[in-house]
């Protein structure tokens, strides 16, 4: 069960609802009947987005009953090969929703809802929303079975606790009271250098831990500039797991000044990619900043003098301290020196034509694109044109975009016949879109290198050899590939009746239960922009 004692920073917390919530208890129990071993933490940093959750350890086994932590109803079901799979979200009469995720199959009458309208659809992949009466559940009920399904690398239950209304994760760990009495470590330090607001560079070194006290090798830095920002890389750990999940907060002191502080909590899925600005790894280690950009935020920053950014007004040592904690209250320290040895302030690059804080829109002869106000998180030269090789370049690949922009690219010889089969590749990333009047339409997530491809090719399908001595079973299960726009439907017909099935991205693998081991078989597979593979055979 749930400690609803909440320890004193909770109420530092700045979502006035969350704390409203918090310090009248939520009433949640585990979702899963076993010792809670968390494998990952709410703000952890992933490939683009932050982690929304916890992910509960099932050591690792599939079909571990998951239950709903409160009353509620199932308000959203949805299935997909990728992402969360097959995932549940309840809603409950506190104003919070929980999600499940990754799960094998679903639990009772809410498998038999699923399935019935998959039936009815003759959909496999699908996202429904029931209304509040059809599937009620109560604290405790099982609604599912754990599993490995969508994007997880293995088994294991993701779950959310998220408001209602908005839709935004809060932090887990702010509500659950998952025993840790240990304190957060601190790897390494990295200064940034400022002083050139559009290109930063680093100097990177190691925390020695030595009697409960952290240090680095050279207790004053000497800067080469006299404007600066600090990042740092560690993680957190829980009593009991050898997991290394990620910090909570951190906090910067100068001279005992408060400059800096920020919690992971409260991160709307919408800033999903502001991860890849506050983030960065570098030689191998990833580095969490303790400063801002220039025109974009988010909810998890609770103080930042000069957006964290600090500029030395004279040449004499300054005592930093930088201060990271976990959900609990643990705190690890370490203090050092800066010092510059001479004064020169902030200065820009020039010839930055795009501003991160409003739309920006070009149209030329043969290229258009357009970038959405906070797409950027800095000011950035974008420039675009077609190479000799026929490729559009468009920005700089290294610049972070985090938000999708649009490009329109003039198509002047387009094969005749062969319009809806057109896509752009970006390097090995596929984009689908329109063709219409000479030009074709897409959205990208990152600049780069564009050029204009066709995928005429079906999707690949491939039986495994049977085994000699295999058992008898009505369990279908094959391969499927397809090598650029990728897998988008995919059907099994048995004597000509749909039958459910499931594709997992994983493994490139489609299994299927049959009604019957013998009859007719027809497969379809087809792929984003319409090819399809379609193979019969005699069972």
């Amino acid at each position: 069960m749930i400690n609803f004692r909440a320890p004193f920073f909770l109420f530092l917390v700045s979502c006035c609802e969350f704390c409203y919530a918090q310090t009248n208890g939520f009433g949640f129990i585990y979702p899963i009947d076993r010792e809670v071993v968390v494998t990952g933490n709410y703000g952890e940093i992933r490939p683009n987005h932050f982690h929304a959750g916890l992910d509960f350890s099932t050591d690792p086994k599939n079909n571990l009953p998951i239950k709903s932590v409160a009353d509620g109803y199932v308000s959203r079901i949805k299935i997909s090969s990728g992402g969360y799979g097959k995932v549940l979200y309840i809603t409950h009469p506190n104003g919070y929703a929980t999600v499940y995720a990754h799960q094998k199959k679903f639990a009772g009458n809410i498998e038999l809802y699923v399935r019935d309208h998959q039936q009815e659809l003759k959909k496999n992949e699908l996202e429904l929303f029931p209304k509040p009466d059809d599937l009620k559940v109560k604290q405790g009920d099982v609604i599912g079975y754990s599993g490995n399904s969508g994007s997880s690398t293995g088994p294991h239950l993701h779950f959310e606790i998220r408001t209602e209304k908005s839709e935004i994760p809060v932090n887990p760990l702010l509500v659950y009271d998952i025993k840790d009495d240990l304190k957060p470590v601190l790897t390494h330090l990295a200064i940034y250098n400022t002083q050139d607001t559009n290109r930063i560079t680093q100097q990177l070194v190691s925390v020695v831990s030595a009697g409960g006290k952290l240090s680095v090798p050279k207790n004053t830095f000497i800067l080469k500039q006299n404007t600066f920002a600090i990042a740092f890389a560690g993680y957190d750990q829980a009593n009991g797991s050898t997991n290394k999940n990620n910090i909570y907060e951190a906090a910067l002191k100068m001279d005992g000044q408060l400059v800096y502080r920020h919690q992971l909590n409260y991160i709307s899925f919408d800033n999903g990619r502001y991860v890849n600005y506050f983030s960065e790894k570098v030689n191998g280690v990833k580095f969490q900043k303790c400063f801002v950009p220039t025109c974009y935020d988010i909810d998890i920053y609770k103080t930042r003098v000069n957006g964290g950014k600090i500029e030395l007004r004279d040449t004499l040592s300054h005592k930093l301290e930088l201060m990271v904690t976990d959900e609990k209250g643990n705190v690890s320290q370490i203090a050092f020196y800066v010092k510059a040895p001479k004064l020169e302030g902030y200065k820009v690059s020039p010839g930055m034509n795009v501003s991160c804080d409003k739309d920006f829109n070009i149209k030329k002869e043969d290229i258009e694109y357009s970038i959405k106000a906070n797409s950027l998180t800095k000011a950035a030269s974008v420039g675009a044109y077609f190479n000799k090789l026929g490729k559009a370049i468009i920005g700089n690949k290294n610049d972070v975009l985090l938000k999708p922009f649009s490009i329109s690219l003039k198509v002047y010889k387009p094969i005749k016949g062969k319009e809806d089969k057109m896509i752009v590749m970006n390097e090995e990333t596929c984009l689908t879109g329109k063709y219409e009047n000479g030009w074709f339409k897409t959205e990208s997530k990152s600049f780069g290198v564009f050029s204009i491809a066709y995928d005429t090719i079906a999707p690949v399908i491939g039986f495994p050899q049977p085994k000699k001595k295999a058992p008898a079973t009505n369990i279908l299960s094959f391969k499927v590939a397809d090598t650029q726009s990728g897998i988008a439907e995919y059907h099994i017909y048995l004597n000509d009746v749909w039958q459910i099935a499931e594709y997992d991205a994983k493994s490139c693998t489609i299994s299927c239960a049959l009604s019957t081991k013998s009859g007719t078989l027809k497969i379809e597979v087809t792929d984003r922009v319409g090819n399809k593979m379609v193979v019969t055979k005699v069972l």
